[in-house]
């Protein structure tokens, strides 16, 4: 068994959205607190405004404090220490510690969260059961009778977990509605690929994956039904079906049968029943009364790959190796990876995991442009630039790539619709996508695709702070804090007045000591990506509109009403076009210009943030699950093999399903400390 490492690396520090004020005396009137517990210091100074009766900003120190290991709320005690150690809280207005006392505090915290023993903690984690997602839902239907359906099109929509993804298990239960819309249709799915009389290819195919068993003069009835309702079952459960689950299934065809319908209406009326048990519906693991971690069965580990990589049932392979106990073998494991990986059913890494992760997958339905006043933008526009970004990832995975050519790629792929319509490229024609060398710094990686620059822009207008906020969290994984409930708001209207520019409107906003904290280090990230368009199209110039005195000058007047005038206020503005300023800074200081100068920086200065959010991401998808802090262990043995590897994203995934979580479980009702 994989035993957890016990270094500790250096976290990426995150700026304190707590607000924490003092409590009862000055520096000068302090109570002595135990040099070896933090709880005292923090009860002195945080719970007035962090405790059981007020909690600014949701947060509730008094409780977090007494949930140990304090590493279990890592990002929030992060946060703690970063606004204690910048000298950021208790704020200036508030009485201070004294600096030994505040150098203490940050001394505990430190101890407690970045020099936590590993070592001490044993736990793989462990989700009882979770319901099939809808994208995993057709895709399982499709494999298990080799038909395309998608029968949840008119399903509710999913939810996100807090692992970001829509297959975390705990947004995954099965409603009493959702079950309404299950059972309506089990009865079209057995009906629309089981046709009595088939006419396509397919659904004979599917009638001979199906029914492998008919009745003849050697076989009955009864027996040609059982052959078939057990193999159905072990591919619908994703395991050998006991024999009470094997007579549930015969009653339904003997029932079927005793009402007078023929032998396949009865089978089919029993494979109806299957598909609408829980045990096909749910994906269930089982637990035991030990308290100590132990390996998944070979089944369970079946399900666990193939709905990482395919997000879908297991195949006939996998069944195999599963019934022969082979499949946990680590070398086996490593050797599925590629098998999958090249399968076409593979693609869901792109079209779910990636387009979930990096957020594409929300352009044509929230993120779109009117088509009448934006004729150029329509749905197949807006199809190819989620397969441009989907096709790209999958060209990490399949060919091995390190993972920085996310950000530094010199391919990408369009046709001709995007090659025109945003990327000014000549020579491509025809609607299929296909890969293209690029020559353009700026445009290579996920950072230069439109879906993302659409992504993260405001409809018609780009935005800086979207786009560098998006930088920090969903590529570095290391996000600025929420606005405060004081942050100031710009006022566009004085903002319109003095004529400004919008990198000079956010600047006077930023000169707000509360916003700054935010603003200095999400809006240099975004300002040298202006020169993208709200879609994704390259300027060089925009459009800047200034307030002008002589109406002669003005191409455009307003009026409007002010509360401190009777009189209707007029203004005068031209507009002018003016060059963008593309310059722009990380957090750390360092600085660049353009998009090519940012994606330089971050991989010089930011690639192991970069490398901990891919592995992190990638590990929550496969465990279906949001992180916890006993899974710190397995990211960082991940990271410490990918080092040796050239940081490669097959490496990636061979390590995640070998890892200690993903072939581990605990029984989850014990406490994990």
């Amino acid at each position: 068994m994989q035993r957890p490492p016990t270094s500790v690396p250096r976290f990426a520090g995150l700026i304190g959205m707590l607000a924490m004020a003092v409590v009862g005396a000055s520096a000068s009137a302090q109570t002595p607190a135990d040099p070896h517990e933090i709880a005292p210091l923090v009860e002195e100074y945080c719970y007035r405004c962090h405790g059981p009766q007020t909690q600014t900003a949701g947060i509730d120190l008094s409780t977090l404090v007494e949930q140990r290991p304090l590493v279990k709320n890592r990002e929030t005690w992060t946060r703690v220490t970063d606004v204690l150690e910048e000298g950021k809280m208790p704020p200036a207005s508030a009485p201070q510690p004294a600096d030994d006392v505040r150098q203490q505090m940050v001394g505990l915290l430190n101890r407690d969260i970045e020099q936590f023993d590993y070592s001490t903690i044993d736990d793989p984690g462990f989700e009882l059961m979770r319901r099939l997602t809808h994208a995993e839902y057709d895709n399982t239907v499709r494999d298990l009778f080799g038909v395309e359906l998608n029968v949840t099109d008119r399903f509710p929509s999913e939810l996100t977990g807090s692992s970001g993804f829509e297959n975390s298990a705990n947004t995954l239960f099965l409603q009493p509605s959702l079950m309404e819309r299950y059972i309506a249709v089990a009865e079209r799915v057995v009906d629309v690929a089981l046709p009595t009389a088939p006419t396509s290819a397919v659904h004979r195919a599917s009638r001979d994956l199906i029914f492998v068993a008919t009745p003849d003069a050697q076989t009955s009835d009864t027996d040609a039904a059982d052959t078939v309702l057990r193999r159905f079952l072990t591919r619908a459960y994703r395991r050998p079906p006991s024999e009470e689950e094997v007579v549930k299934a015969a009653t339904h065809y003997a029932t079927g049968r005793a009402a007078g319908i023929g032998y396949e209406d009865a089978v089919k009326q029993a494979l109806q029943a299957i598909l609408i048990s829980p045990k096909f519906l749910l994906r269930v693991e089982a637990g035991t009364e030990t308290d100590v971690p132990f390996a998944v069965s070979d089944w369970e580990l079946a399900s666990r790959l193939s709905y990482f990589l395919w997000a879908s049932m297991p195949d006939q392979e996998l069944f195999d190796l599963a019934g022969r106990g082979a499949l946990s073998d680590p070398d086996t494991l490593a050797a599925q990876v590629s098998r999958m990986l090249a399968d076409e059913k593979a693609d869901t890494l792109g079209d779910i995991f990636a387009a979930q992760w990096l957020g594409f997958q929300h352009v044509g339905t929230r993120i779109w442009l009117d088509p009448i006043d934006n004729p150029w933008c329509t749905d197949s526009l807006m199809t190819a630039m989620r397969d441009e970004s989907s096709l790209f990832f999958l060209s990490l995975l399949r060919e091995n790539r390190p993972i920085r050519t996310l950000i530094d790629a010199d391919y990408t792929y369009v046709n001709e619709e995007l090659a025109t319509t945003l990327y000014e490229m000549e020579g491509i024609t025809g609607d299929h996508m296909r890969r293209v060398s690029l020559t353009d710094p700026n445009r290579g990686g996920v950072i230069g695709q439109a879906s993302i620059l659409a992504l993260t822009s405001n409809y018609k207008d780009t935005s800086p702070v979207k786009r560098g906020y998006y930088v920090l969290d969903t590529l570095l994984g290391t996000p600025p804090p929420p606005p405060p409930p004081n942050a100031g708001v710009l006022s566009e209207e004085v903002a319109d007045m003095r004529g400004l520019s919008f990198r000079e409107k956010l600047e006077m906003h930023s000169q707000n000591e509360v916003c700054r904290v935010c603003h200095s280090k999400i809006d240099p990230i975004g300002f040298s990506l202006e020169n993208f368009d709200y879609f994704g199209k390259w300027r060089a110039t925009y459009d800047f509109r200034q307030r002008v005195e002589d109406p002669a000058d003005a191409d455009e007047t307003i009026e409007f009403q002010t509360e401190t005038s009777p009189d209707p206020v007029v203004r005068h503005f031209k507009t002018t076009r003016r060059a963008i300023p593309a310059d722009g800074g990380l957090p750390d200081g360092t600085t660049f210009s353009g998009p090519a100068g940012l994606k330089r920086a971050l991989l010089e200065t930011r690639h192991d943030d970069l490398v901990r959010q891919v592995v992190s991401k990638m590990l929550a998808y496969a465990l279906g699950r949001q992180l916890e802090y006993y899974d710190e262990p397995a990211v960082r043995t991940v990271i410490a093999t990918l080092e040796t590897d050239g940081y490669r994203f097959q490496t990636l995934l061979r390590e995640i399903v070998t890892s200690y979580p993903f072939r581990y479980k605990k029984n989850p009702t014990r406490e994990t400390n």
